[in-house]
């Protein structure tokens, strides 16, 4: 089985008062997702979750009144760390090989680091037993910056017209079948630097031989 982790959480900018609720708040979640990967979603208990978090039932319930909405805080919580992604603009004056490495290289980052790999593992317990839950993420949120740059190398005359979240969507998923599923469901250890830079490398190729404009 996978190893289990836990995600560090995130500052966020907040009124001096509220940090006390803030931190009681980021305990319960992480306390959530350690139950999740441990027990799973449905054997997890909210009374085994209190009692991780250090909080008393009463508070548990004030900031979560249900598992629910603890997995709706962990997908909450994964799409924050998308947003601190940075920017990726397409750049007419770079060839698109250098972009494509650059953003495929921030994207195995990401979904690689313990954080997110401890988020992911906890939010695919409920996911993989109930697949209605997992029809209310939006996945398209989590390809919304390399669906981005894609229209715009497209604008560009670069890439050929084609459906951007598609392509985005082919473009990630090659990245992951070898560098995130892999971790998630075999519990094998991230890629190698030089595992790593094959994946791009070869995920680049492909993608380019389908989509560059010759």
């Amino acid at each position: 089985m996978p190893g289990k982790s836990k995600p560090q959480s995130v500052s966020r900018e907040k009124e001096p008062r509220d940090r006390l609720t803030d931190r009681k708040r980021a305990s319960i979640v992480q306390a959530a997702v350690e139950a999740f990967q441990q027990y799973g979603y449905f054997a997890a208990s909210m009374n085994g979750i209190a009692d991780a978090a250090s909080v008393s039932k009463r508070t548990l319930y004030n900031h979560f009144d249900s598992k629910e909405a603890l997995f709706d805080a962990i997908v909450e919580e994964l799409k924050f760390r998308v947003e601190r992604l940075p920017e990726c603009e397409f750049d007419a004056s770079r060839g698109l090989v250098e972009q494509l490495t650059e953003l495929a290289q921030t994207e195995i980052d990401f979904f690689t680091s313990e954080d997110v790999q401890a988020l992911s593992r906890a939010g695919l317990s409920r996911v993989l037993g109930e697949p209605d839950a997992g029809q209310q993420v939006d996945q398209r949120f989590f390809i919304r910056r390399v669906t981005t740059w894609m229209k715009q190398a497209q604008a560009s005359g670069c890439l050929l017209e084609a459906d951007a979240e598609f392509a985005a969507m082919q473009f990630v998923g090659l990245l992951r079948t070898f560098a995130f599923w892999p971790i998630i469901v075999h519990g094998e250890p991230p890629p190698s630097g030089r595992k790593r830079n094959q994946i791009v490398a070869h995920t680049v190729e492909m993608f380019l031989s389908r989509y560059a404009v010759h």
